[in-house]
């Protein structure tokens, strides 16, 4: 460790002459002496101190008042006070008032300031090995809190997977059933018939759907599939060309901006899937005859899709438990979409991000690693 800086500080240059001297003598620190205040704040940045000795009754500002400015700008300085008898009552209001750690009168003893300053140094390192202590003590708490969050949120994920499971299973086992209906709405001729069947084949591939998406999200650890470098444009295109079915995307406005073809790391069938989900989302959020963006493109980060949709948005309520299984603003929807299609993306070491207001609309962000040169699918 470097010597400790001590500051000298008394509008009589012989004190501050034979004060030095002394200390330079007896001690291996830096003494730097200065006859007023100001010139010794001055001094302070460029040379931090570890102890100031500063006389009480000085012109222009007192000894009180500057070891004040010292301790706001330097707080774990050691601070002491030179005072003659008479002014004791004053140093003692200055310990408790300014944080000065021991008053010295004159004509001070030269072994007992040497103990004063030596004590007010261990005592300094002390508390600055304390506070380190308990930042890092405060740090541990924060991760293990963190860790206790993590962990009861995975219980719970896996509890309701295990639940969701079951009754995945038992929905597709009675779907097998409902799927008679399409026997029924092909082979009738009454057109009323055909109209409840086609209702109930409706319902069915709706039900079918969200059995899948339980099954996804039921699966919960992360997924081991095939990646390969592809075309993140053509995949969104595909998706799109899935979508141009559904009866609700026909009545939005969805249109598509290529800004460039970046290749990427992916599985496209998982990417699909997610792009579905998440244009699927916008549609719902906006009213018939709403636009729906969607833009394929690449920043400094890497890849990226965004869709943007200018529907309602979402509080920032909503917003936070955006993913949480089962949780939805929607009147159909399961509310694993956006779980799922995060998880998704985690699985592709990219991210989702999600950026709503109220009556702004909503804007969801795939973030994709960058393709290096040379990699191979995993």
């Amino acid at each position: 460790m470097s010597p400790a800086a001590v500051y000298v500080v008394d509008d009589d240059p012989l004190v501050t002459d034979s004060l030095s001297r002394a200390l330079e003598l007896e001690t291996e620190w830096r003494v730097l002496a200065f006859n007023q205040g100001a010139l010794a704040l001055a001094a302070m940045p460029d040379v931090p101190p570890d102890v100031v000795l500063s006389d009480f009754k000085m012109p222009g500002m007192d000894g009180i008042a500057f070891l004040a400015r010292v301790r706001a700008a330097h707080p774990d300085a050691v601070l002491l006070l030179l005072t003659g008898y008479a002014d004791k009552e004053s140093a003692i209001r200055a310990i408790n008032e300014v944080g000065i750690w021991q008053y010295v009168e004159k004509p001070w003893d030269l072994g007992d300031l040497l103990v004063k300053i030596r004590q007010g140094l261990e005592r300094r390192a002390l508390v600055v090995e304390l506070r380190a202590s308990n930042a890092e003590l405060v740090s541990r708490l924060d991760e293990l809190e963190r860790a206790h969050v993590e962990l009861v949120r995975a219980e719970r994920l896996a509890a309701v997977g295990r639940v969701a499971s079951g009754l995945a299973h038992e929905i597709g086992n009675q779907l097998a059933l409902v799927g008679y209906a399409e026997a029924i709405r092909d082979r009738t001729r009454e057109p009323e018939v055909a109209e409840f069947a086609e209702v109930i084949v409706a319902a069915q591939r709706r039900l079918a759907a969200l059995v899948e998406e339980i099954k996804d999200f039921a699966r919960g650890a992360a997924a081991h599939y095939p990646r390969e470098p592809g075309d993140l444009a053509a995949a969104v295109e595909e998706a799109l060309g899935i979508l141009r079915f559904d009866a609700e995307v026909k009545t939005r406005r969805v249109s598509l901006e290529v800004r460039s073809r970046p290749l990427a790391l992916l599985h496209r069938g998982k990417i699909e899937q997610v792009v579905v989900n998440l244009v699927h989302n916008a549609v719902q959020a906006s009213a018939p005859g709403g636009e729906v963006r969607v833009i394929v493109d690449e920043d400094a980060d890497g890849p990226l899709v965004s869709v943007r949709d200018h529907g309602p948005g979402m509080p920032p309520e909503v917003l936070a438990r955006l993913g949480e299984p089962f949780f939805t603003t929607k009147e159909r929807g399961s509310g694993l979409g956006i779980g799922i299609s995060r998880r998704v993306i985690d699985e592709h070491q990219g991210r989702l991000e999600v950026r709503s207001r109220p009556g702004e609309g909503t804007e969801v962000i795939i973030r994709l690693p960058p393709l290096h040169v040379g990699t191979v699918g995993i």
